[in-house]
């Protein structure tokens, strides 16, 4: 004998079934807080918001990794000339936030409209040891290494540490120039805050070399010519017969 539902009864026995299943929400991965970050900041800066730089997130801590990174590929010449003042610069945080500003001024033009998404990311802390152990290694074989030189390291390395924990830099791949952006987040509470950015991040950091292609573009960028480029300067951007880069400060 068949037995004979009625579709009310088969009705209720489908929302049976689907009240018993449960949805599994997808997992967050943990670089995405900061990718939403970078992503939010390029949109701010592309809308021009005045904004989208704020002097309480730790700003040195940035400020230190990149004094650091410079001192791994930047020319002796400027090294000499620069570095004291720009140490007296890094102890003052409205200089610092201005030196951020000016940097984010002179991207905005050509970040607006690049179309410029996160490709990659990875976590700031594991980079600081090898870039002070980097700068260590490059001052030492110019022969600039001195007790005074130690403490300095010292501190810009300790000072990144302390303001960049739990931060990520997001590699951001542009269909224009700059053609590729990397953004420098920071742990704040609960949330990621963006702190700095580049075009330029030597290769042992994780940084992509730019092909001849870009290379050529940003020589012809009037905003962001050589002359602007962030040291240190990657090869092939100065021609062989210079001895070497031109850095500006």
């Amino acid at each position: 004998m068949k037995r004979v539902y009625s579709t009310s009864v088969w009705l209720w026995l489908a929302l049976v079934c689907a009240c018993k299943t449960k949805s599994t929400p997808a997992p967050v991965m943990p670089d995405e807080p900061a990718k939403r970050a970078a992503v939010s900041f390029v949109h701010c800066v592309e809308a021009g918001s005045s904004r989208c730089i704020k002097g309480d997130v730790g700003l040195g801590g940035w400020d230190a990794f990149s004094l650091l990174g410079w001192l791994t590929g930047g020319s002796p010449l400027t090294i000499l000339q620069a570095f004291p003042r720009e140490l007296e610069r890094h102890t003052d945080a409205k200089k610092v936030q201005a030196k951020l500003v000016a940097t984010v001024g002179r991207y905005q033009m050509v970040i607006r409209g690049a179309e410029c998404e996160p490709v990659s990311s990875q976590l700031i802390m594991p980079l600081l040891d090898t870039v002070g152990k980097a700068a260590q290694e490059r001052l030492t074989k110019l022969g600039l290494w001195q007790d005074a030189m130690a403490e300095v390291i010292e501190g810009l390395h300790r000072e990144a540490r302390e303001n960049l924990e739990n931060g990520h830099i997001i590699r951001m791949r542009c269909r224009s120039d700059p053609y590729q952006l990397y953004i420098a987040t920071t742990q704040i509470d609960e949330r990621q805050a963006v702190v700095g950015l580049t075009t330029v991040l030597p290769k042992f950091l994780g940084g992509e070399a730019p092909d001849r292609a870009v290379i050529r573009g940003r020589l012809e960028s009037r905003v962001l010519g050589l002359a602007n480029v962030p040291a240190p300067i990657p090869d092939n951007y100065v021609h062989s017969w210079v001895p070497t880069p031109v850095e500006e400060f």
